[in-house]
């Protein structure tokens, strides 16, 4: 099972990967109800996106039940309360696999031994399993680039990959 962040999340949605995503992805991805809140709370397209996917079910919303677990990891990796929630829906329910794109929510899933993907992986993959072609993967990757904050040593890895 996949718990995904908001920055990851908004990130597939803006540069049209989501669909695709929910798609290829074996089990509905999950989110938590502050990541709801973040990822819906504009009237974006993004956002309109993002909602009628959860109204459809295809993205899950969970409660978190361990406050205290969300309140211990927003304060020992200074995280917000979306990617706080999304890591502690994974302790919670026993899941290895987080989708972010924040770097500080990166190292605290390598400290809490959670599995991580970011939407460049995601990208990858999509590419990898011929869900995507060359040509619309390096267009996706140009949006990826304009709308996340990536080192550049990452955009080449992957532009390097796609070629």
């Amino acid at each position: 099972m996949i718990a995904l962040d908001a920055s990851t999340l908004i990130l597939l949605a803006k540069v049209d990967l989501l669909d695709l995503f929910l798609e290829s992805f074996p089990k509905k991805p999950f989110i938590s109800t502050a990541v709801e809140n973040e990822a819906t709370r504009k009237g974006s397209f993004d956002a309109l996106l993002i909602r009628e996917r959860i109204k459809e079910k295809k993205i899950g919303v969970k409660k978190v039940n361990k406050k205290g677990l969300v309140e211990k990891i927003r304060r020992d990796f200074k995280l917000h309360l979306g990617e706080a929630e999304t890591l502690a829906l994974c302790l919670e329910n026993n899941w290895r696999l987080v989708g972010t794109d924040d770097f500080n929510a990166i190292k605290a899933s390598i400290v809490l031994q959670v599995k991580y993907v970011s939407a460049m992986a995601i990208l990858l993959k999509l590419n990898k399993e011929k869900n995507l072609d060359k040509k619309e993967a390096l267009l996706k990757l140009q949006k990826l680039v304009h709308f996340g904050r990536y080192a550049d040593e990452i955009i080449t890895g992957v532009r390097n990959q796609l070629r």
